[in-house]
């Protein structure tokens, strides 16, 4: 089986071949690891596979009319076509429209429907990492401008933080942000950049430091904040799936950090679950993911 099909692949793609993710690039994605072992517990006979979709105009839409053709049950959906799939979707779950990204689609007798499942995904992984809600943390979010930070941001909005901060660099969708979450939540939503003479402040009073943004990805990136502005404490969670620069300076700083394996999971779960009906067995997930 091969690691990815692209487009001119499909005639490739293993017979049993009904779920997958979409994503440019895609060859990294550990979905299948964690999707297949989930698939294979519950006695479905289905494969799950990577997908590789162009970026120009048309050619993820036209992705997701070939894997109708094929009878795919539904996909998760990543860098750099969550948007696009909110778009392309026929009806969105709250969180799909409220963030503006879809990171799950379904495929039902009308079309696709779309769901964001990383949000109740990072929900679930804030509390199985640091044993407290996020309705009773005061979050700040790195990135939040993001398909990711923005899905995030407005999960903490729908379940009443008592304080949200949102961090990005200059970009008008920010204050964009802030203004619709401010509809959702009477917490504040406030809007700073990352040169903001107010992020001191900002850090030093999140319970919940997150980073959403694309630093970190690779060894040697740069830290997204200064590592003098970590409090002994705090829970920071970088949603990489691997240790980084700003995981092991705040574990050094006294920080309670974690990565984003367990989003990862737990959205993965939640995606299975709108799928097909059910909560598949997590444990089993658990174990491909940490699989080396």
């Amino acid at each position: 089986m091969l690691p990815f099909y692209s487009t001119d692949q499909l005639d490739q793609l293993p017979t049993d071949a009904r779920l997958g993710v979409i994503g440019n690039p895609i060859a990294h994605s550990k979905s299948p690891q964690m999707q297949q072992p989930a698939l294979d517990a519950a006695g479905i006979p289905a494969r799950y596979v990577r997908l590789l979709a162009g970026t120009e105009e048309g050619a993820f839409e036209a992705l997701l009319g070939q894997l109708a053709a094929l009878d795919f049950i539904g996909v998760n959906v990543t860098v750099p076509f969550k948007k696009r799939a909110h778009d392309a979707a026929v009806a969105l779950d709250p969180l799909a429209q409220l963030s503006g990204s879809v990171n799950t689609l379904v495929r039902r007798a009308d079309g696709w429907h779309g769901y964001n499942t990383d949000g109740p995904g990072f929900s679930r992984a804030i509390e199985e990492c640091f044993g407290r809600p996020l309705r009773e943390l005061r979050v700040l979010i790195m990135g939040a401008c993001g398909g990711a930070g923005s899905a995030l941001a407005c999960q903490c909005a729908l379940e009443g933080c008592p304080d949200l901060t949102l961090v990005n660099r200059p970009r008008p969708e920010l204050a964009q942000l802030a203004a619709k979450l401010k509809q959702h939540t009477t917490a504040p939503a406030t809007p700073l950049h990352f040169d903001s003479p107010e992020l001191p402040e900002a850090v030093a009073e999140a319970d919940l430091i997150v980073n959403a943004t694309s630093l970190g990805l690779h060894e040697g990136d740069p830290m997204p904040i200064s590592p003098g502005l970590l409090q002994p404490g705090q829970c920071v969670y970088d949603i990489v799936t691997h240790e980084s620069a700003l995981h092991r300076t705040a574990t050094a700083c006294g920080c309670r950090a974690a990565t984003g394996q367990g989003m990862l999971l737990w959205q993965g779960a939640i995606a299975f679950q709108h799928w097909f009906g059910r909560m598949p067995e997590v444990e089993a997930m658990r174990k491909g993911l940490n699989a080396q």
